[in-house]
């Protein structure tokens, strides 16, 4: 034994690592994920029972079998091993744990499965005895875990020697299944100890078993019969396997949440019942003094607002009282007369006469009595007394808070945050809280009085305030379980006080956490602390249908709650209120570690700090849970689902960190520790799961909705099978136990039994539809969820699952077939392969489907997908062999036109050009069959609109055959055929074509091609020319493909000419003698653009140019814009590197634009001309064109043409035509470019026929010259065949252009440059013979300009231009102020059309051309510059002196730095961007599928983190903490000593009492006197009297005629008469009643109030410190203060209630105190109540005289003296206090 393992060997242990690892690279079998060794024995091995290993350090050191092969005796590696290494090589990092990552080599991942270690077995052949030692107790082996490490990750953690204990750290599972034994390799029966090894499943690449005989060497025959020497054999560790049965891998078993408590201690809902015993004993205060003084207050404000009531009935009585003072009575008499008619006429006088009511008058003034009374003594009283008592209770809160040092450091001198003395602080805030809980105690009844509401709470935020300074956590839970405890409508006030800091705070976790905990909590005694506001005690609840009680229901319709017992629940507002206190966003930043500054540093979290962090999630999830089973009802819905979104937020933030920690650790192997990477994603799959329970559990609560949100990216494979399943199970009521006992495995096997799905079609009809919808969501979303390590087969069984419901199942399809197309969309864009899973369901299930098939695979994202050779192959069956009706048809057109036919990101085609060339044909063959008989002509695809194959055949009606028609020519298009469409594109580099293009008549692949160009089909004519050598080869184009180009021209499929255009004409630029030479190409090529303008062809060239203008407008179709695009992209590829260059494209196009006759009057013609003048002015290659201008401009004047033609010329200009020109008319405002280029042509011609110059020699010489006479002087001169007419020459040419020009136009600054360089041209003395005129003449330095314009109808001109240019200069004036300005015939394309946003012009630009203007205006008006006697230096600035210099030197260069070039590339780039677009796809993302996020990346998640953390609203601050200033002054206990100052402080009190004794006492007389004046005025306001009328009778009349004259009779009666004077007077009476009332209705000032609690204090600190300790001085002072208070009492004190009250309290507890039973002070008592018989009653108490026995008899004596018979009561009083001669005094006084 001691050879087979030497020492030294094994020190080679950590080398031979390296040597492994190098090994590894040429590993072909899958390395087994638990790492399991076996090891093959030798003759030498046989001693070994089993694999020595050890543990040295934290690591595990296995001796592999390269270290045992050494020490074999005889034999090499070579031949030993002739296969590759197997997993029997293994490094020490991978020994002991599960490697759920897969193979980086051919390997095949495998999950981790089961929690068992190895158990060896002895085969029946075997003689190794073994022994293995088992734990006793498992539960021991769970309560000896390590915290730190999982049951899978104990023993590559710590240093031990593998003995025993080592051993429990590992939960051993025995497995007997005999079938197992016989899955391993078979051991040879020779050799029956030899040990196979296999890998736990099968390679993929190509991988054979190694062979027994070849892996290990034949052993002696004596050997292989030989027993060991040894039969026990030391426990196995993980990594050895014994026997050749299949690895029963270690399952890494996540923590049970007592496991995880240990990591993240807090008992938070075990703690919810002690918080509660200790706030039981301090909430219930009914006995304590602060609850008598706020009970007196509540009394007192009843009594105020009772009073304030009955004021009201007796004001309302006196009212109607008053309006029974007077009765009203309507009297008549009978009139008669006689009228001049002579007839009698009879009427009646109608008047008023009043009564008053006796009665009335009386009670009115028993009302007046009572009100009076009532006013100013039950309602003056109660509101002196409500004022009283709520400062008694303002004394009492001060006296609280300044009772403790603590209190008063935090509540009186704010000094912040007390610093907590430990002696005072428990009693002090113990006081704090008693009386926090009697205010809240108020809170909690049915209160009306507004008043004392909002006082209860102003103290209690004054309390809370100082509570929330001084207070532990403890104290703010005590605050949270009176919140809790309060009546619905608690947020509106007691929000602020739930205050919770968790950064910078030792407590703040455990604060946050407990007040969740008892808030998620079900609130325990709620309704005993809510009895008061109990209805039945409020008022009688009405019942019946007119009651308007309401009843909340489900959606089930069943009632949610009792209406008896929901008046205890609070409202959902103050939950979510409460909840929003929270701060979940210090927690979560907390809880991710991050740092004082707010800094976020995943990357240094360690794996104990992950652990942690998953451990607290799921306390907070758990707590969270708790809250949506206690809120399950309807009305907390919205709170539930705010329950919900925090339990997904939490999962979110501990996601997006584990996916950065994952993403910073990856292949740190064992490094980590001590939990490895494995066994975190087990703990995280773990929280994920409790939450997703969680949420399960919670139906019909609408926070399904967030289970579709959580970030199933970041889970492993195997938990989304198993959240899958169980979202299956959701019906079923053991969740939990269900997903504790499932395998992933069996979770699979389930999900794919046919069975299981009817099940769950069951599942869904019981649910409702939004929840449905959310849990098909969330299938969707854990199919898109991950990016990498993509599980098919997980995502393949949800996307038919959704398509089963959403499509298939009748009961559901209905519902679900729009949200299941958005999901199938959703998951399509992530994972686009899954379309072909997806199509072979369909063209299972189409019959079922129907058209709705259509709408989704409309909505797949199919420009992703790439068909492979058999989908194509049923899209092809389903496009020839069924109808064009038939869905299956329509279904392949959708398909077809939906995948992406262009270029993917690197530049190569996303199809292969082979399925480009494929469906082209399949396309073609289908239009043969469908659409030979019926030819569509291009006009009528073309004019259709552009819109999709499914729009065309369901909105728009078209059909099958229009539709069909339609569809094919745009899918024709989009197929790149041509070699062409690869190269030539910008950016585009050229994809392989077959160099060899195939010929159309050789290919029997294109035998329907072959016959659909012979029948002269258009579609076959384009196929022939994109995929053919007819498109592809000059002379094959020339010859064969020129009729085809014409076939496809006159059967009007224009937009398709264009494509065909685009392909061919880069193989002519370089030779293009070859089509312009062609006759028959330029007649197609005209022919296109006349039917595109739409005016038939020749029309114009009949006409003349106004005819023709009329007849064409400026129209031109779709068509010609889509072929200059294509033009103009033809140069902008010319330009690059290796291409024919732009001078060849524009030549070509030049040329075959003009070769017809008289182009220049053909509108499409001239738009192209236009827009290739522009390309070569951006590109300086004017002269090109010029060129070919420039010849035929000289021919149409008669420059090389024979004599007859020339002669007719003549005498058609003779007869008054202008001289042609290639601009007719005077100027072009569309074709600004054209213009340009032609004007500068003509320019040369001018020059070169030097007839310029001889025009302004003769206007030099001859100044009676007109222009028109120097012109026919100079064609004489010049010998001109003919010479352009006088509107020609050029001045007027510019001169018209600059007028027409739009203003925004970039060439207008330039047009008016060549204007005036015409202008301002000074001739100078080349003219030969004329030079000596000159200097008469004309100045030399004069200009020639205005001589052209001297006739009426050019001054005219003038004018115009000076104001074109003052417009154009205030256009750019606005222009420049960023103003949008409508510009004047634009050029480009209109902002609304073009595809990108409008170009905006620099205003700096505008604000350099307005000057540019400005100075043309200047240069236009002055007349100085023609007389040639400027100085130029010496004008002023603003005339541009450098520029107007160089115009007059005629120097031609432009000014460049006024063109906005910028601008001109920019429309360039818009004109080649419409045929990019028209060629390229572009595939947009449709709306419905929204950017799916990757949860695994980790520079989103951590922008998610941040982003989510800036989200959370922030709580209400806490309360201000307002001074607390004493109610009343204090009083010093110095003043107690001092009979003087004792008696100044009582009486500036006395004063302010006896004043407002005083003032009631006035009012009240006043009211009185109001009162009585009253009563006597009212009864003079009305008297009867009497009085006299004179009334008109008149008769009816007779014959038609009216009464002659009426009779006049006068009447006397006596009626009811109002005096105004009275009535005013009664008017201002009541009002100054009303203002008397309304002043002696007011509360007492507070200083009357303030002043009689300041002497009360006064008297009762004297009171209390003579009794504490009775001194003589003190008792002087009572004494004083007894007479001092006594002197104070009048009349008026005694009759005002409040002063009555006073005065008789302070006398009776002083006199009680300091005075009765007295001896010194019994004559000076007696003295006081006989100076003043009113304080009898008062002071009689306190008079003691049988305390002062020796002067009892001269007392007695002055009483006797006093008497007499009006005072004979008060004498009787006295004589009583004196008991012992009682009858001595009955007999003195009874004669």
């Amino acid at each position: 034994m001691a050879e087979a393992v030497k020492p030294q060997r094994r020190a080679k242990a950590k080398a031979s690592r390296t040597k492994t690892k190098e090994k590894k690279k040429y590993e072909t079998p899958q390395r087994e994920e638990s790492s399991e060794v076996s090891l093959p024995k030798t003759s030498r091995e046989q001693e070994i029972p089993s694999l020595a290993c050890e543990f040295k350090g934290d690591h595990l050191k296995v001796v592999t079998d390269s270290q045992l092969q050494d020490d074999a005796s005889g034999q090499n590696e070579s031949e030993m091993f002739d296969v590759p290494l197997t997993s029997l090589t293994i490094s020490n990092e991978e020994s002991l744990t599960c490697n759920t990552e897969p193979p980086k080599e051919g390997g095949e991942a495998r999950p981790c499965v089961g929690d068992s270690a190895v158990t060896p077995k002895v085969h029946p052949g075997d003689n190794v005895g073994t022994k293995v030692e088992t734990p006793k107790n498992f539960t021991e082996v769970e309560e000896n875990m390590s915290v730190q490490g999982g049951l899978s990750e104990s023993a590559p953690q710590s240093n031990f020697s593998y003995t025993q204990p080592a051993m429990e750290n590992i939960q051993v599972r025995e497995t007997q299944n005999s079938k197992e034994d016989k899955q391993g390799l078979v051991c040879s029966s020779e050799v029956p100890q030899n040990v196979g090894l296999q890998s736990s499943c099968p390679a993929k690449h190509g991988f054979q078993t190694p062979r027994v005989k070849k892996l290990y060497p034949q052993l002696p025959a004596e050997i292989a019969g030989e027993a060991p020497a040894l039969v026990a054999v030391k426990p196995l560790l993980r990594s050895e396997r014994l026997y050749p049965e299949l690895p029963s891998q270690l399952e890494l078993v996540p923590f049970t949440k007592e496991q995880l408590k240990i990591l993240e201690p807090g008992s938070w809902l075990e703690n919810v019942e002690s918080y509660l015993e200790e706030f039981d004993s301090m909430a219930h205060q009914d006995r304590h003094e602060f609850y008598e003084l706020l009970l007196n207050y509540s009394r007192c404000r009843k009594q105020l607002l009772l009073a304030e009531a009955e004021l009201l009935t007796l004001t309302s009585d006196c009212q109607n009282a008053k309006s029974r003072l007077w009765q009203f009575k309507e009297e008549q008499m009978s009139v008669q007369g006689i009228c001049a008619d002579q007839v009698k006429v009879f009427s009646y006088h109608r008047y008023q006469r009043v009564e008053m009511n006796e009665n009335a008058l009386v009670e009115l003034k028993k009302l007046f009595d009572a009100k009076s009374e009532h006013l100013h003594q039950t309602l003056a009283l109660h509101s002196y007394t409500s004022v009283l008592s709520r400062l008694q209770v303002e004394s009492y809160i001060y006296a609280l808070l300044s009772s403790s040092a603590v209190l008063r450091s935090s509540a009186i001198h704010q000094q912040g945050r007390a610093s907590k003395q430990t002696e005072s602080i428990p009693s002090d805030l113990c006081q704090l809280k008693e009386c926090i809980s009697v205010l809240f105690m108020f809170t909690r009844r049915v209160n009306e009085d507004t008043q004392f509401h909002d006082d209860i709470l102003l103290w209690l935020q004054k309390l809370v305030s100082v509570l929330q300074r001084v207070g532990c956590p403890g104290d703010h839970l005590f605050l949270l379980n009176h919140i809790l405890r309060c009546p619905a409508g608690v947020s509106k006030w007691a929000v602020p006080f739930i205050q919770i800091k968790v950064l910078h705070n030792p407590s703040g976790v455990f604060h946050f956490m407990q007040s969740l905990a008892l808030l998620m909590s079900p609130v325990k005694n709620r309704a005993e602390f809510m009895c008061h506001m109990k209805p039945s005690e409020r008022k009688p609840s009405s019942s019946g249908p007119g009651s308007g009680t309401w009843t909340l229901v489900d959606e089930g319709g069943e009632e949610d709650e009792d209406p008896e017992t929901s008046w205890i629940l609070l409202n959902e507002d103050d939950l979510v209120t409460i909840l929003a206190q929270f701060p979940f966003h210090e927690l979560f930043q907390h809880l991710l570690g991050f740092k004082a500054k707010g800094d976020y540093l995943p990357e240094t979290t360690r794996p104990q700090e992950m652990m942690k962090i998953f451990a607290f999630a799921n306390s907070l999830v758990e707590l969270l849970a708790v809250g949506l089973e206690t809120f399950n009802r309807a009305r907390y819905r919205q709170f539930v689902k705010r329950i919900g979104y925090m339990i997904r937020m939490t999962l979110g933030y501990v996601s997006d960190h584990w996916a950065q920690y994952v993403s910073h650790n990856q292949g740190s192997g064992l490094a980590q520790q001590p939990y490895s990477m494995e066994k975190l994603q087990v703990e995280f799959d773990e929280l994920f799961l409790r939450a997703v329970l969680h949420v399960l559990k919670a139906k019909r609560l609408g926070i399904w909705l967030f289970m579709s949100e959580m970030p199933f990216g970041t889970l492993s494979v195997q938990m989304l099978w198993k959240l899958f399943y169980l979202m299956h199970q959701v019906e079923s009521e053991n969740l939990q136990q269900l997903s504790s006992s499932l395998q992933p495995a069996q979770c699979k096997q389930q999900l794919q039994d046919p069975e299981h799905f009817t099940n769950f079609e069951k599942c869904l009809s019981s649910m409702n539809s939004s929840e449905e919808i959310c849990l098909l969501t969330t299938f969707a979303q854990m199919a898109q969820a991950r990016r990498t390590n993509v599980d098919e087969d997980f995502i393949k069984i949800i996307v038919l699952e959704i398509y089963e419901v959403s499509y298939v199942t009748l009961s559901t399809r209905e519902t679900f077939s729009k949200v299941g197309r958005e999901l199938l969309g959703t998951i399509t864009a992530v994972h686009p392969e899954i379309i072909s899973v997806l199509l072979d369901r369909v063209q299972e299930t189409i019959d079922q489907v129907g058209m709705v098939s259509l709408y989704l695979f409309k909505e797949l994202p199919l420009y992703l997908w790439q068909p492979s050779a058999s989908e194509i192959a049923v899209i092809r069956d389903w496009l020839l062999n069924y109808n064009l009706t038939v869905v299956k048809n329509k279904l392949a057109c959708v398909i077809l036109e939906g995948l992406n036919w262009g270029f993917a990101k690197q530049a190569t085609l996303h199809l292969d050009q082979a399925v480009h060339a494929e469906v082209a044909l399949m396309v073609l063959e289908a239009y043969q069959k469908y659409l030979a008989q019926k030819p569509y002509a291009g006009i009528l695809s073309e004019s259709m609109k552009q819109v999709s194959y499914l729009a065309s055949i369901v909105r728009y009606g078209e059909t099958p055959e229009t539709s069909f028609n339609q569809w094919a020519w745009n899918l024709i298009l989009r197929l790149k055929l041509h070699k062409n469409d690869y190269g030539i594109q910008p950016n585009c580099p050229a994809v392989p074509f077959s160099v060899t293009v195939p010929d159309m008549t050789e290919s029997p692949t294109f035998h329907p091609l072959l016959k659909a160009v012979k029948a002269g089909m258009p579609i076959g004519c384009y196929l022939a020319l994109s995929m053919t050598a007819v498109g592809h080869s000059i002379e094959k184009f020339c010859a064969e493909g020129i009729p085809l180009l014409g076939i496809l021209v006159q059967s009007r499929h224009l937009r398709t000419v264009a494509h065909v255009l685009d392909k061919i004409l880069p193989l002519f630029y370089p030779c293009q003698y070859y089509l312009l030479k062609n006759e028959q190409f330029l007649s197609h090529l005209l022919l296109f653009l006349h039917l595109d303008s739409g005016v038939p062809q020749g029309v114009t060239q009949q006409v003349t140019h106004k005819v023709a203008q009329h007849l064409t407008g400026a129209s031109h179709g779709d068509n010609v814009k889509l072929l200059n695009s294509m033009i103009q992209a033809h140069i902008s590829v010319s330009t690059q590197p290796n291409e024919v260059g732009p001078v060849a494209v524009l030549e070509f196009w030049v040329q075959a634009l003009i070769s017809q006759h008289l182009w220049y009057r053909e509108q499409p013609i001239l738009f192209l001309m236009d827009h290739l003048c522009k390309a070569a002015f951006q590109l300086m290659q004017e002269d090109c064109i010029q060129k070919l201008l420039y010849q035929q401009h000289k021919n149409a004047l008669g420059y090389h043409c024979d004599r007859s033609l020339l002669s007719s010329l003549v005498s058609w200009i003779v007869a008054g035509n202008i001289t042609p020109s290639f601009v007719e008319g005077l100027a072009t405002p569309t074709q600004v470019w054209f213009a340009w280029t032609v004007l500068n042509m003509e320019s040369i011609f001018e020059e070169d026929s030097q007839l310029r110059r001889v025009i302004e020699g003769e206007l030099v010489i001859n100044s009676a010259f007109t222009p028109d006479q120097a012109l026919k002087k100079a064609q004489t001169q010049l010998k001109l065949p003919i010479v352009p007419s006088l509107q020609r020459l050029l001045i007027y040419r510019w001169a018209h252009q600059a007028l027409v020009t739009p203003s925004d136009h970039p060439l207008l600054p330039l047009i008016w440059q060549k204007f005036f360089l015409l202008y301002l041209h000074r001739p100078g003395p080349q003219y030969g013979y004329a030079a000596q005129y000159c200097r008469f003449l004309l100045p030399i330095d004069g200009c020639i300009g205005r001589r052209f314009f001297q006739s009426p109808a050019h001054i005219n001109l003038l004018k115009e231009m000076k104001r074109r240019l003052t417009e154009v200069a205030d256009f750019h004036h606005a222009a420049s102020k960023a103003l949008r300005v409508p510009a004047e015939g634009s050029e480009g394309l209109p902002e609304s059309h073009s595809g990108t946003p409008g170009y905006l012009t620099s205003p700096e630009l505008h604000k350099e051309l307005v000057r540019l203007f400005n100075v043309y205006i200047l240069w236009l008006e002055d007349e100085n510059f023609q007389k040639g006697d400027t100085y130029i230096p010496s004008l002023p600035k603003h005339y541009d002196i450098h520029r107007l210099a160089k115009v007059m030197q005629n120097q031609q260069d432009l000014w460049m730095e006024y063109l906005n070039m910028e601008r001109i590339y920019h429309e360039f780039q818009e004109t080649v961007g419409l045929w990019t677009q028209a060629k390229l796809e572009s595939h947009s993302t449709p709306c419905s599928l929204s950017v799916q996020l990757d949860f695994t990346d980790p520079l989103l998640a951590k922008e998610r983190v941040l982003s989510n953390l800036r989200k959370h609203e922030a709580p209400q601050p806490p309360l201000a903490l307002h001074p607390t200033k004493p109610p009343v002054p204090v009083i010093s206990s110095a003043v107690l000593l001092s009979q003087k100052d004792a008696t100044q402080l009582v009486c500036t009190d006395l004063n302010l009492l006896q004043q407002q004794a005083r003032t009631a006492a006035l009012r009240e007389s006043q009211q009185v006197a109001l009162d009585g004046e009253l009563l006597d005025t009212m009864p003079k306001q009305y008297v009867n009297r009497e009085e006299q009328t004179t009334l008109h009778l008149e008769c009816r009349g007779s014959s038609g005629k009216k009464c002659q004259g009426a009779a006049v009779v006068t009447v006397q009666f006596e009626g009811m008469h109002k005096n105004e004077a009275i009535s005013q007077q009664l008017h201002v009476l009541r009002k100054e009643v009303k203002q008397l009332q309304a002043e002696a209705a007011k509360p007492p000032s507070l200083n009357i109030v303030e002043a009689a609690v300041h002497a009360e204090n006064l008297i009762t600190a004297l009171v209390n410190a003579y009794k504490l300790q009775p001194t003589p001085g003190i008792q002087k002072v009572g004494i004083s203060l007894f007479f001092t208070i006594v002197d104070y009492v009048s009349d008026e004190t005694q009759r005002h209630p409040p002063t009555r009250q006073f005065f008789t309290s302070c006398i009776e507890i002083l006199g009680q105190v300091f005075i009765s039973g007295i001896k010194s002070e019994c004559r000076k008592v007696l003295e006081t109540i006989l100076k003043n018989s009113r304080l009898c009653s008062l002071l009689s108490p306190f008079f003691t005289p049988n305390a002062a026995p020796a002067e009892f008899i001269q007392l007695y004596e002055q009483v006797v003296k006093f008497l007499s018979e009006d005072n004979s009561d008060m004498i009787f009083m006295l004589l009583t206090k004196a008991s012992g001669v009682h009858s001595l005094g009955t007999y003195c006084l009874g004669p």
